[in-house]
């Protein structure tokens, strides 16, 4: 609960002083972009991660529809266990959809969107190598906002719900493998 108060704290008070610092009256409506890159935390009931995204804008202009895929790589760790620690390290590249809209404002631009996505996983814990089976798959959902002060950047924040599975039915090495999470991400994203 403590990180989930000091993340909420630090996107307060980069949304604050990014209005703050919004006093060029850029036009932001003739604003276009084909990709977009970013990194992001990650955090959830066991476990935490940071990773890159590389987008693509699926639209030949974004005006008040958002339509983006992102590729995604991420490196974390965390628990299988919730009665005895076993602690686990993990690899995992991805892909996500991200549907929704976009307001323009006088010197900002905000989206709300909503994404699925799913990734692919190795993991590392004892008496697990990190190239051997089974693998990690999540499937997640959720939404998200994006608060761009900038031409070119853009902090964000996403709500998620995940899911976690391993590929083999025989899981019994991992205890009550935590099977779905809330998630909070908050990040940043770089159009070009």
């Amino acid at each position: 609960m403590k990180k989930l108060a000091v993340i909420l704290c630090m996107v307060a008070i980069i949304c604050s002083v990014g209005f703050a610092e919004s006093k060029d009256e850029t036009d932001f409506t003739k604003f276009n972009y084909r990709t977009v890159t970013g990194g992001y935390l990650s955090c959830g009931r066991d476990f935490s991660a940071g990773g890159g995204e590389f987008g693509i804008n699926l639209l030949p202009q974004e005006k008040l529809f958002v339509l983006r895929n992102s590729i995604f790589v991420q490196g974390g760790g965390g628990n299988l266990k919730s009665t005895e620690q076993l602690n686990y390290g993990a690899l995992e590249i991805g892909d996500k959809l991200i549907i929704g809209g976009r307001i323009n404002g006088s010197g900002f631009i905000v989206r709300s969107y909503g994404f699925t996505g799913c990734s692919f996983g190795l993991f590392a814990c004892e008496g697990h190598g990190f190239f051997s089976s089974p693998f990690m798959i999540k499937l997640s959902f959720g939404g998200g906002f994006e608060f761009q002060f900038a031409e070119n950047t853009a902090y964000s924040i996403e709500f998620r719900g995940m899911s976690r599975y391993l590929t083999e039915k025989n899981t019994s090495n991992f205890g009550d493998f935590s099977k779905s999470t809330p998630v909070l991400t908050i990040g940043y994203r770089i159009f070009i």
